[in-house]
């Protein structure tokens, strides 16, 4: 009896990140099937590959909208959506009416802003990536440093401290740094005064005389205009024992999506290790490492 054996589906994976290219079916099986009429091998992907050829440009282009939106806590114009993420305006305009017609934006005139439930969720997502990213440089920079390197973000009127890699050498430096701690008188909190939204600044100035809450606190509006105009020049934003008498910080800004300030990474050391002298070669380490983690999340962006 004579038995006929069917040829094998023949799979041809789609070379990409994580996937390598295999031919289940032999060269001279595959012209065999060619000779009977059948129709070439159809490309098929594995489950977790992926390849370029599977990208959507304009739901990648939304994607970059919403992250935006989640980053922002003020209305945009279309203009400034455009302008922020570099796309056409006409682009910007067919994506903020799509996402306000799906209510995935409320528009207010010619703005647009995202709705309180889809901007909570939308920033948790942005701050899990964001930390998620900064653990490997917060790593780093501790152990360039010897010091506790963290990141920070911002918590309505304050400035919490999300992630740490603690010293290898010492105990944590600073004991408050687990509290929200105020803008005005924190590394990671000037960060965010002098380089944010300049509503945050005029916010804090305009209750001024500030708290004191060490000797070395900037308290006038004038003291602390003059420290942002510092912070802008140099790149970095240091903290003085004004926070907590014995502790020194270093912070430099982490940009994200559309040039937006995402966080501010740097480190808290005792002050008698991290001596004035010594802020001072370390900063650069500590701005490298804010330009190491704003690289990688716009690589992040673009995928």
């Amino acid at each position: 009896m004579e038995t006929t054996l069917k040829s094998a589906p023949v799979w041809i994976v789609p070379e990409g990140p994580g996937v390598a290219s295999v031919a289940v079916l032999g060269s001279a099986a595959s012209h065999s099937l060619r000779e009977a009429g059948h129709p070439s091998p159809v490309k098929r992907a594995i489950p977790g590959g992926t390849t370029r050829e599977y990208r959507i440009p304009n739901l990648a282009r939304a994607c970059q909208v919403l992250r935006l939106f989640a980053s922002s806590d003020d209305p945009l114009s279309s203009s400034a959506v455009a302008r922020q993420l570099k796309m056409p305006r006409t682009t910007v305009l067919r994506i903020l009416h799509t996402l306000a017609a799906e209510r995935l934006l409320r528009r207010r005139g010619f703005d647009f802003a995202a709705s309180p439930e889809l901007h909570t969720g939308l920033r948790s997502i942005a701050d899990t990536a964001l930390c998620a990213a900064a653990v490997p440089v917060l790593n780093e920079i501790s152990q360039l440093t010897g010091e506790t390197a963290c990141l920070a973000l911002l918590a309505g009127d304050k400035v919490a401290v999300v992630e740490t890699c603690d010293s290898p050498y010492a105990p944590r430096a600073g004991s408050g740094v687990s509290a929200p701690m105020d803008l005005h008188c924190a590394a990671f909190g000037k960060v965010f005064l002098a380089l944010g939204p300049r509503a945050c600044l005029g916010t804090v100035l305009a209750g001024a005389p500030l708290q004191a809450r060490t000797p070395r606190t900037l308290t006038t509006a004038e003291a602390l205009a003059a420290e942002c105009s510092r912070i802008v020049r140099q790149g970095y934003a240091l903290d003085n024992e004004e926070y907590e008498e014995g502790v020194r910080g270093l912070a430099a800004p982490v940009w994200g999506s559309g040039s937006v300030l995402a966080a501010a990474i740097g480190v808290l050391a005792s002050a008698a290790t991290l001596t004035e002298q010594r802020a001072s070669d370390v900063a650069p380490l500590v701005v490298q490492a804010a330009k190491k983690l704003t690289a990688t999340l716009a690589q992040q962006t673009s995928r």
